[in-house]
């Protein structure tokens, strides 16, 4: 996945309306930005004023500024002042230090840092800070926001754009209004004004960029490696589209190859098939970001002779590769994330971190992701499934659906059968059968983990209290399953529990996802995805002994989801079967 400028600070968070700017280990008291654009540059001005109110706080007193060797960071100022505006001390040039700020996924990225720390030995104190960042063919002017550190708050920030009169753009405002609209003979002045003083929190399954204040502005026309234009969905995918000419050539080498391997095969789904196997068995994913790197892929010729790309680069290889064969693919823009956000449609532009094909066929359109090796062929994920993506064509591009997963992709298969003793433990085995999320990361542990972490992570799984681990087993199946199986023996111990001469136990729980209380809830809940599970639990009982409690069976509907529980009861066991839904 590459990550983009405009929403990389969208962070899966909710608003909390129950607090309140006091007993903050440090606050943001005043935060300005000035954004000033010219034809072929745009230069932003931000000052920051963040107090700290106490030894804790003295983090937040360590300063970083992004750059890049394109967008350039100058004029560092800053300075400690006191509660009464007393200046202390100024920073030196010589106390702010470089780091490559290149990710843990990346091979290379020119992704830069300024670093620098001001700390007063009084509390509470002001750091008081101001830098200037230059960016040249920029393809967005701005994405601004109150928030700039999540756990403080922002008492007050503004935003001033300086435009040229004439000067097309696009903006788009989220729970915000413009302050201000103004003009010189030559100038456009807008203005925002906003505060961050409700901190976030987390909260499972929500959308919490729909509700959080930003503004976005970017330019109408640009020229960021070709010229292009945000006026439309079509206009901008055209761009892409201008970017990635010419990188599709694959070498003679790999052609012979690719013949090779499909020589004699007809059916195209089969062919697809092979060139995927083709590609994970050959490449592997590493991110490289380079200037323009975040929106152009390395050419095809690279990743042949050098077995590796980001999502871009592999996604085009796999598209050259599939072109050579005579089959039509297309390039696609998806933003993935575990909480799938709603695309801007009013807004054409850098909305999206990650590329994947998309291959229609004559009777379906398969889908493909390109930076696993181990995904099955045809499978998506839950990181890309159930949003809006751009398929990038000539002169033609579009918004598309990438379909959702169904119910009969993500069931969770549980059998359980418990071996029941009057010394009041038990043995159990236990068969898991993943689809879903749990498929890929089971999938994901059997294929990337060594023996001692796949051995802690199963053992701390297991759904139990009070048991040991006799052994374990994962199972996948062929390459092309989207389905994995976890088999195990367990002992539990003091299971089985004595009431005078009678024994009692409880049902094993189903798992589902750790909601909060609705009265706590503050957004709406948003499943990206089905959740169902069917658990079929049998409990051999102690020779002599039957049940007693009689259990009705349980049937739950409504429009949100279901749930229901059977049991068959005979002399010597219990079996029961639980089937829950959330659509």
């Amino acid at each position: 996945m590459i990550k983009q400028t405009l929403f990389y600070f969208l962070v899966l968070l909710f608003i909390s309306t129950d607090a309140v700017c006091q007993g903050f280990d440090a606050e943001v008291i005043k935060y300005t930005t000035l954004c000033e654009v010219e034809k072929d540059k745009s230069v932003q001005t931000d000052s920051v004023t963040i107090q700290i109110n106490n030894r804790a706080g003295d983090k937040f007193s360590k300063i970083t500024i992004p750059y890049s060797k394109t967008n350039k960071v100058s004029d560092i100022s800053a300075w400690i002042e006191t509660m009464d505006g007393i200046k202390v001390r100024s920073l030196k040039n010589s106390e702010i230090s470089d780091k490559s700020a290149i990710s843990d996924i990346s091979m290379y990225e020119d992704n830069y840092e300024k670093l620098f720390q001001l700390k007063h030995n009084t509390y509470p104190y002001k750091v008081v800070y101001t830098f200037k960042t230059t960016y040249r063919n920029f393809i967005a002017i701005t994405y601004w926001s109150p928030i700039l550190h999540r756990s403080v708050p922002t008492r007050t920030s503004t935003l001033h754009v300086s435009i040229p009169k004439g000067y097309e753009f696009n903006k788009f405002e989220n729970n915000i209004t413009q302050s201000s609209i103004d003009s010189t003979d030559s100038r456009l002045l807008l203005a925002w004004k906003a505060s961050y003083v409700n901190l976030a929190k987390a909260e499972i399954f929500s959308q919490p960029e729909m509700h959080e204040p930003y503004v976005i502005i970017a330019p109408l026309n640009f020229d960021y490696g070709v010229k292009g234009s945000s006026k439309n969905w079509r206009s901008y995918g055209n761009w892409q589209y201008r970017l990635i000419q010419g990188l599709d050539i694959l070498p003679d080498e790999e052609k012979k190859t690719i013949s090779d391997l499909i020589k004699g095969v007809n059916d195209k789904k089969e062919i697809v098939k092979i060139l995927y196997h083709y590609l994970q068995d050959h490449t592997r994913y590493i991110h490289v970001s380079i200037g323009i790197g975040g929106f152009k892929p390395y050419s095809a010729i690279y990743v042949s002779t050098n077995k590796y790309g980001d999502c871009k680069a592999l996604s085009n290889y796999m598209k050259a590769m599939l072109s050579f064969a005579g089959i039509e693919s297309f390039y696609t823009k998806v933003y993935a994330s575990e909480q799938p956000r709603n695309l801007i449609k009013a807004f054409a532009g850098p909305q999206f971190n990650h590329i994947v094909l998309a291959v229609p066929l004559s009777n379906d359109t398969i889908w493909i992701e390109n930076t696993s090796n181990i995904n099955p062929f045809g499978y998506l994920g839950t990181f890309t499934q159930n949003r809006e993506a751009l398929l990038i064509t000539e002169d033609n591009s579009r918004l598309v659906k990438i379909p959702t997963l169904k119910t009969e992709d993500i069931l969770v298969f549980n059998k359980l059968e418990f071996d029941l003793n009057v010394s009041g433990n038990a043995t159990v085995k236990l068969i898991s059968s993943f689809k879903g999320s749990d498929f890929e990361k089971f999938n994901q542990l059997n294929s990337e983990y060594n023996r001692d972490e796949k051995d802690r992570i199963i053992r701390e799984y297991m759904p139990f209290e009070n048991y040991e681990v006799i052994n374990w087993e994962l199972k996948k199946f062929h390459r092309d399953t989207a389905r994995i199986e976890l088999i195990s023996n367990v002992n539990l111990f003091k299971f089985l529990k004595p009431l005078g001469d009678e024994y009692y136990f409880s049902l094993y729980p189903g798992k589902i996802p750790s909601f909060s209380a609705p009265s706590n809830r503050i957004l709406p809940v948003i499943l990206p995805f089905p959740i169902s599970s069917l658990d079929t639990l049998v409990y051999n009982l102690p020779v002599g002994y039957k049940m007693k409690t009689k259990v009705d069976r349980v049937s739950i509907e409504t429009p949100y989801g279901k749930y229901e529980q059977s049991f068959n009861v005979t002399n010597v066991k219990i079996v029961v079967i639980k089937r829950f839904t959330l659509f």
